[in-house]
């Protein structure tokens, strides 16, 4: 089907204005002179009215450029390790998947090197792991004994400003204190034996006593022996039997002590434990007789002060370690775990992995050479999904955006129409040469070629960028517009009687030779173009 085109760079849309506007002068010109001189002198020159037919057909308006194919996705691969390479289990132009192995690295580490570095970095990692849970563990404890000096000091001040509880236990520590005291001297003496005649016979005295109230009490107890449990009266000379051999007991054991002396030992124990009481009691009569006269205010202010210190350094600790400690042993823990896992990493041979479908396209490096870990040598690309890289010169920069069709012909099958879309426009413009260029990126439809045919990359190409397509549109030649504003054109419509009536018309797209008419005008209507003079 024929169509008309407009090379944009050429033809824009002022351009067509300023034509449209010359033409349009010219043409209300000649018509004004043209009915003006109608019926002059024959002799005179006379004009032509010239007119074109409104006709059917396709109108495109599009910008050529070149482009070449490049993949839709490409990857350069290497090891990240030095070594040899030992194997390449790909040539150029294979297939292949995602995943698959593409080529092996003899690196310079032995098995037992590697085991010995691994093994190095874990215990790197416990020794870590072991620090940061220390400095949890031991901020917990810190707290911990923190919150017990809080309640220590609480209770102090409690007792402080509770002046009746303190001085009852003031006096009960007091008479404990005396109690204390006497029982270590009653030991201290009898340790050293300096118990008189007298005394000892008094001893004696009392032990004759208690033998003969246990006398008494046995003989009371005896007719009472095998009676019933319930007999009350048998429990009661029971407790009086008890009583009694007590009582003898300790009169025994009086007169024991006086009786004997014990080993030097004995004294210095009891003379250090009576010292110790006596200090204590010491301690318990100060007490007392601060507890009686109540706190002062001296000894109040100070608990309060101790709690607050007590409370600040707790406070202090309650969160738990000092986050600047815990920071740096984490970054020091995720340093040596990092270590680990390059050391994990490590192989003796390593295997380099496809990370995609696609075609080999490149290898830069042959088995035996000594690679480093920068070196990229293979190239995998994605040739299933082919584009094109489009340059356009500047000025066609109106007629190109994300969505447009394009029409490629490939230098290489001249005979073929392939078909796609713009999915890219660079935002920044290019200099190639002295000219100054947009690059846009077109993905070619699938369903536009034939799989079997091959895109080389770098294969060239002409592609013209659809900018407008209008298909079986009322056509009529650029001459013929009228323009009466902005965005506002008329036509000067020819009728049955041949006389020119100016008409508005609604406009589409529009080239340097063709102007689509959407509404005002229809197909094989005759507009006029301008005026040609004859003799």
């Amino acid at each position: 089907m024929p169509r008309s085109k407009a090379k944009s760079k050429f033809w824009n849309k002022k351009t067509i204005v300023i034509l449209i506007l010359v033409v349009g002068a010219l043409g209300a010109g000649g018509y004004y002179w043209f009915t003006s001189n109608a019926g002059a002198d024959e002799t005179e020159n006379e004009a032509a009215l010239q007119t074109a037919v409104a006709r059917r057909d396709d109108l495109i308006i599009y910008a050529s450029a070149s482009g070449e194919v490049v993949a839709s996705a490409e990857v350069t691969l290497g090891f990240e390790e030095y070594g040899t390479l030992s194997e390449l289990l790909i040539v150029l132009g294979d297939e292949v998947q995602n995943g698959d192995v593409l080529a092996r690295l003899e690196t310079e580490d032995t098995p037992e090197a590697i085991a010995a570095e691994v093994a190095q970095a874990q215990l790197a990692v416990l020794e870590a792991q072991m620090e940061l849970d220390d400095l949890h563990k031991n901020a917990d404890m810190e707290a911990a004994l923190a919150l017990i000096e809080v309640e220590e000091a609480q209770q102090a001040l409690d007792d402080l400003l509770n002046s009746e509880t303190g001085q009852a236990e003031a006096w009960e520590a007091l008479v404990a204190a005396q109690e204390a005291v006497a029982d270590a001297e009653s030991a201290y003496y009898t340790s050293k034996s300096t118990a008189s005649q007298a005394d000892i016979d008094a001893a004696w005295a009392q032990v004759i006593l208690a033998q003969d109230a246990l006398e008494r009490a046995q003989q009371n107890f005896e007719p009472h022996a095998h009676k019933a449990d319930t007999d009350l009266t048998k429990a009661n000379f029971q407790a009086q039997l008890s009583e009694a051999q007590e009582d003898y007991d300790d009169a025994m054991r009086n007169y024991n002590a006086m009786t004997s002396p014990g080993s030097e030992l004995d004294q210095s124990v009891a003379a250090a434990e009576l010292a110790t009481a006596q200090a204590v009691l010491a301690d318990a009569e100060r007490a007392w007789e601060r507890a009686k006269e109540g706190p002062t205010a001296g000894e109040i202010a100070l608990a309060e002060a101790e709690l607050a210190l007590a409370q600040a350094e707790w406070e202090r600790l309650r969160d738990g370690a000092d986050p600047e400690d815990i920071a740096l042993a984490e970054a020091e823990l995720a340093n040596v775990q990092a270590n680990l896992d390059l050391a994990l990493e490590k192989q003796a041979v390593m295997e380099l992995v496809s990370p995609m479908d696609g075609t080999i396209v490149e290898i830069s490096s042959e088995v035996g050479e000594t690679l480093s870990a920068e070196t990229k040598f293979i190239t995998v690309a994605d040739l299933n999904h082919p584009r094109l890289e489009v340059y356009l010169d500047e000025t066609d920069i109106e007629n190109v955006a994300v969505g447009y069709e394009v029409e490629v012909v490939f230098d290489a099958f001249p005979d073929d129409i392939f078909r796609g879309h713009v999915i890219e426009v660079d935002p920044s413009l290019y200099e190639a040469g002295n000219v100054t260029t947009v690059k846009t990126l077109v993905e070619l439809d699938a369903d536009s070629f034939s799989k079997t045919i091959n895109l080389p990359i770098g294969l060239n190409a002409a592609v013209d960028v659809i900018g407008g397509r209008a298909e079986n549109a009322v056509l009529i030649p650029v001459e013929a517009l009228r323009e009466l504003g902005p965005d506002e054109y008329a036509v000067f419509v020819v009728g049955d009687d041949g006389e020119p009536k100016l008409r508005t018309v609604e406009v589409g797209i529009m080239d340097f030779t063709s102007v689509e008419i959407i509404s005002g005008l229809e197909a094989g209507e005759m507009v006029t173009t301008g005026i040609v003079a004859t003799q």
